[in-house]
């Protein structure tokens, strides 16, 4: 992404200059935020302000409850204590009730005559009549009521006389307050009048009223606002502080199940605010575009275009076409001598090149010839061990005499797979095991339709040189012992190969091959009792085990149903072959030079 000189150039002049426009965006935003936190500090003062005024009422009103239930209040002095109370409470008692011991009315204060009966009004507030035969025994405390214009608080305090409920204190009153009833001077009456607020009591089911009853005002909040608040009511939350379209919402626990939420609108000073952050950032984008729009086009024009042409010349070089540098005197100095030191060093490197590329073909040629003389000495050997076996008479000195001969045969298999056509000094196994496997039936006199089956189930997978004569000589062992002692008495069976590529628990073992080569004969234990499978179970298991060790194996023998084997190891990283290696230090040497 930066190799290109005019990247460079575009990212020196953004780092020197970003800094500036990062101090610059942040003085304005910090100036914004300032703005912008007046009207959420407004709101929570409110809030609290609010959160206080009922706290304090309500105390109040708890106290005044009390004092008169332990008071000396009987039906003959009720109405009056009742009246006092309103008086002191400014009206806001929607009913104050006396009750005997069963819950009776004796004594029953309606609210004010001018009061508006709606706000005193709910579907859940019935007060019995003072004849009613069935009556209910009030439940001391305090509950929330939902009424037409706002919460309303139900008290029931017990009157005890020689510690026994003798009667009951009913009062109904509203959550908020009412504007009309309260003094002049009084601090409620400045809650929503400085700031643009407004005031709601919530309901637990997410309906909304005015904190003044006396006010009753219709709840249009914005879509998003009004499900964060009921989402807020709905998880119980005590606070809460947002911004929504302009507006600041806060959200409070006013008393039990019911909120408190206020509404405060931005004043024409923070929009201001906002409107000149804006402007700010856009004239430091603006400037910053047309800083970096200057100077990429100078560096486009004195810079980038004479080495964007070297590179197209170099990049024409290396498809093959002979270097020709378009020099011109707009070019820079620098440049113009870059150029021809260049010119010169590829006239030499091609040389060097074509000298390197001829040695590592005939290296490639020696290697090949190496691989199929030795090939041909060890067919070689391997004949002449076939007839000098033919002539032992001993069949044990015959049957070493072969199993040599075996070897000797799988060592000039394999150096017929060793050099690879692809470039990579590594053995293609599947052909391999298949050609050798076949190899050594034919040797013991089976083919495909004989008694004995051969199963291969082997995945393409490339084994280095220094591997692949060990699992050679422990696929001719095993088999070679299948074929001579695992099937005696003409008993048919199956000797299976299987070569795949697992997936291993521990990540260190990333590429991990699974060989499992063996018989359905009658296995190790069956034969012990002859001096042929004692054989088998000693020199032949030890090269076995010699060889797995070589290629650093884990190896398991089962004699279940026959005698298998298990190899599990990590092939080596196949190396490159001399012309493979030339190309690929010449292809290097291009691609970090150019």
């Amino acid at each position: 992404m930066f190799d290109t000189v005019g990247a460079r150039v575009m990212t020196l002049i953004v780092a020197t200059t970003l800094p500036l426009a990062i101090i610059a965006s942040l003085l304005a935003w910090h100036s914004y935020q300032q703005n912008v936190g007046n009207s959420a500090m407004r709101t929570e003062r409110d809030t609290q302000l609010a959160i206080s005024e009922i706290t304090t009422d309500l105390d109040q009103t708890h106290t005044l409850l009390d004092m008169l239930a332990d008071g000396d209040i009987s039906s003959g002095n009720a109405l009056r204590e009742f009246a006092l109370v309103q008086t002191v409470s400014q009206h806001h008692y929607c009913m104050l009730m006396l009750t005997d011991v069963s819950g009776r009315p004796s004594v029953v204060l309606p609210p004010p005559s001018t009061q508006d009966a709606a706000i005193c009004s709910s579907p859940e507030l019935a007060a019995p009549a003072m004849s009613s035969p069935t009556v209910r025994t009030p439940v001391v405390g305090v509950d929330v009521l939902k009424g037409d214009r706002g919460p309303l608080l139900k008290f029931v305090v017990p009157i005890l006389s020689n510690n026994s409920v003798s009667g009951y204190i009913i009062a109904v009153r509203t959550l908020g307050w009412q504007r009309s009833h309260l003094p002049k001077g009084d601090s409620r009456l400045l809650l929503g009048t400085d700031n643009n607020s407004r005031h709601f009591l919530a309901m637990p089911d997410g309906t909304l009223y005015s904190l003044f009853p006396d006010r009753p005002v219709t709840a249009e909040l914005p879509r998003r606002a009004f499900a964060r608040l009921k989402r807020d009511i709905a998880s119980l939350s005590l606070h809460d502080v947002f911004t929504s379209q302009g507006i600041t919402y806060a959200f409070q626990n006013a008393y039990g199940p019911v909120s408190l939420i206020v509404a405060t609108e931005r004043t024409a000073e923070e929009s201001h605010a906002l409107n000149i952050f804006l402007i700010r950032v856009s004239l430091i984008v603006g400037l910053l575009v047309l800083e970096l729009m200057a100077v990429a086009l100078g560096a486009r024009l004195f810079l980038v275009d004479p080495l964007e042409k070297l590179a197209l010349a170099v990049a024409d070089w290396r498809k093959g076409a002979a270097f020709a540098p378009r020099i011109s005197h707009s070019i820079p100095l620098e440049i113009r001598h870059l150029e021809k030191a260049f010119l010169r060093a590829t006239r030499r490197l091609s040389k060097h090149e074509q000298d390197l590329e001829q040695s590592a073909r005939n290296q490639d040629m020696l290697i090949r010839e190496i691989h199929h003389r030795v090939k041909n000495n060890l067919q070689v050997v391997a004949s002449l061990l076939n007839l000098q076996a033919s002539r032992i008479r001993s069949h044990e000195a015959r049957e070493e005499f072969r199993l040599v001969r075996d070897r000797v045969r799988a060592l000039a298999t394999l150096h017929r797979y060793l050099y690879s056509e692809s470039g990579l000094s590594a053995l293609d196994v599947q052909s391999f095991l298949e050609e050798l496997c076949s190899i050594l039936l034919s040797a013991n006199g089976m083919n495909a339709q004989t008694r004995i089956r051969l199963q291969l189930d082997i995945e393409h997978v490339l084994i280095s040189p220094d591997q692949a004569v060990p699992i050679a000589l422990i696929v001719t062992e095993v088999v070679s012992n299948a074929l001579r002692y695992a099937f005696p008495e003409n008993r048919a069976g199956h000797i299976v190969i299987n070569l795949h590529k697992v997936v291993p628990t521990d990540p260190e073992k990333e590429g991990l091959v699974e060989l499992k080569l063996g018989d359905d004969g009658i296995g190790i234990n069956a034969g012990q009792a002859t001096e042929s499978r004692t054989r088998r179970e000693g020199i032949g298991m030890q090269l076995i085990r010699g060889f797995a060790r070589q290629i650093n194996a884990d190896m398991t023998v089962s004699n279940e149903n026959g005698t298998w084997y298990t190899l599990r190891f990590i092939p080596e990283r196949p190396s490159l072959t001399a012309l493979a290696m030339a190309r690929k230090a010449i292809s290097h040497g291009e691609d970090s030079g150019l």
